[in-house]
């Protein structure tokens, strides 16, 4: 098996065109099969998401609460956890532990389904691939991805209350307070588009990698190891692609640009 970005596009194009064509979203069968996924993909993450968050959220405040103590700038806590946890962090990281717990299992069972003729079935009965499997899939990934990331957020903001009181002494009305200051209309966004973007990516590439296969069971484990490598790769280079772009129209905003 080799990865094509050009048949990447095409799985892509094919599975907009039955989504247009089909209206999955109209089908009760079809329905289930989000819920049901969404159900699977948060319940597999969730104990792996909370742990992420209250080690990073732990670690986040010790090292940042140490240094701002020694120069008594307390106040700038909120916005360096905004920034750590809404805008960086909590999409990386919940789209890494969702690629290596979701990913591979999608991506290994619609290889089997493959193998087995279970997709050449459902083309004997009229049933669109793409509108059952694949459709409602990248769709639950996306909802899943963006929840969990939501889930990794709030849990990060508790554990760094907590841990601020031993490194910082904050009164928690003040901690809220720096948080909701910090926060502005475009961190919310960059997290929504992040979160949701990636999540339905990498799991528009189980699917593509999952259907590629010729139906060897031999190439299960090539699709399963395509599906995570390659779904690494798209995360980390639009992570670096959606910040680049938000700290380039920041400086510019700011006249900075023009400086450096």
């Amino acid at each position: 098996m080799e990865f094509s970005i050009s048949a990447l596009w095409a799985f892509f194009s094919t599975m907009l065109s039955s989504w247009k064509r089909d209206r999955p979203l109209r089908h009760l069968d079809t329905r289930a099969v989000i819920l049901r996924q969404i159900f699977f993909t948060g319940s597999e993450a969730f104990r792996l998401i909370s742990l992420a968050a209250i080690i990073i959220g732990t670690v986040t405040v010790i090292q940042s609460g140490a240094q701002l103590r020694k120069f008594g700038g307390a106040d700038a806590l909120g916005s360096i956890l905004v920034a750590a946890f809404i805008r960086e962090v909590g999409p990386l990281v919940t789209t890494i532990v969702v690629v290596a717990r979701s990913v591979s299992a999608m991506a290994s069972e619609l290889a089997s389904m493959r193998a087995n003729g279970e997709i050449d079935s459902l083309r004997a009965c009229g049933v669109s691939p793409q509108s059952y499997l694949v459709v409602p899939r990248v769709l639950s990934g996306a909802i899943a991805t963006l929840l969990l990331a939501m889930h990794f957020v709030w849990i990060s903001f508790t554990v760094g209350f907590f841990t601020s009181q031993v490194f910082v002494n904050i009164p928690f009305d003040r901690f809220v307070d720096n948080v909701l200051t910090g926060i502005t209309g475009m961190d919310l966004v960059i997290f929504f588009v992040k979160t949701a973007l990636l999540g339905s990516v990498v799991f528009l590439m189980a699917c593509y990698c999952g259907l590629r296969t010729s139906g060897a069971s031999y190439e299960i484990p090539q699709a399963t190891t395509m599906a995570v490598v390659w779904s690494f790769m798209f995360v980390f280079v639009m992570q670096l692609s959606i910040s680049g772009l938000y700290y380039f129209f920041v400086l510019q905003r700011s006249g900075l640009l023009g400086m450096l």
